[in-house]
């Protein structure tokens, strides 16, 4: 059913949007590839799994899996990005691999390498419209994730903290002139970058009860594909960019030849390399705005 495949392609591009937010954030400020960010994503329902076998209530373990995700982007800004110099990109893209692996590693070694069953944390009732099914979760994630991308672009735009972002993003040495606490606003950056990627690690164990060590690799690897289609630095680029090659994604399963919604992002993905190679919103990244 259509409109079935539809909901199912939002799920599925929220999660894409939400990661490809969190790698648009850092490279807006940086010009650095957090590559530990599918690790983030990763962890953050392990985390979560810890907090239930400590006896923390399900609702409550759900937001520490959340907020130990935006604590490990802390954690990986210190040790990773803070030591490397602006000019040395490729340092940075190095070192967040490197923090990546290790938190695979460790992962691997405590849980195996296998998928590990997910807990069912709240009950949540299914919502029936004629034909349509929406089971509680996928209700729940993509409220969730609508009010949080609304949100951000709201906070960029319009806040403070998104005008110092977005100064930061076109001129660190001016916006720093101009009275902008940069390392300040770069370390909430990879707070608020991480915690999203945690919040889409959280939705995917919940709506498919399972989990792993390398659940990350397939969503980092596309969500990538999301920033350089949307345009990299551009928040609004992630998102729609997300949200259609989900979609996209979901119809070629659905409704095409078996394997092609694999080949179709790589084929979007080139098609505006050749027709659009700064991306739908892309002005240059020299001129980038977040």
């Amino acid at each position: 059913m259509f409109a079935q495949q539809l909901v199912n392609g939002l799920m599925l591009g929220s999660v894409y949007a939400l990661i490809g937010i969190g790698y648009t954030l850092v490279f807006g400020v940086l010009k650095m590839l957090n590559l530990a960010h599918a690790y983030i994503f990763m962890a953050a329902p392990f985390m979560t799994v810890v907090a239930i076998g400590m006896g923390v209530p399900p609702a409550l373990a759900l937001c520490l899996g959340v907020v130990g995700a935006a604590l490990l982007g802390v954690l990986l800004y210190i040790v990773a990005f803070k030591p490397i110099p602006p000019e040395h990109a490729l340092g940075g893209f190095i070192a967040s691999l490197s923090f990546g692996i290790i938190m695979q590693v460790v992962v691997v070694n405590a849980w195996g390498s296998l998928p590990v069953r997910f807990p069912t944390l709240v009950k949540l009732p299914d919502l029936e419209v004629g034909d349509l099914i929406l089971s509680g979760v996928q209700l729940v994630s993509l409220g969730v994730s609508a009010a949080l991308m609304l949100c951000l672009l709201y906070v960029i735009r319009r806040t403070r903290f998104g005008r110092n972002i977005r100064a930061i993003a076109l001129k660190p040495t001016a916006a720093a002139l101009l009275g902008v606490a940069v390392p300040q606003a770069v370390l909430l950056v990879f707070l608020l970058s991480s915690g999203l990627a945690g919040l889409a690690g959280v939705m995917v164990a919940m709506r498919f009860e399972s989990i792993g060590a390398f659940m990350g690799d397939m969503y980092a690897i596309k969500a990538l594909a999301v920033i350089i289609i949307g345009g990299l630095g551009d928040v609004r680029g992630a998102v729609l960019a997300g949200l259609i090659l989900g979609v996209c994604e979901v119809m070629f399963q659905a409704y095409a030849a078996p394997g092609w919604s694999e080949a179709f992002i790589w084929l979007f993905l080139i098609g505006v390399f050749l027709l659009k190679p700064e991306g739908i919103f892309g002005v240059g990244i020299k001129t980038r705005e977040i």
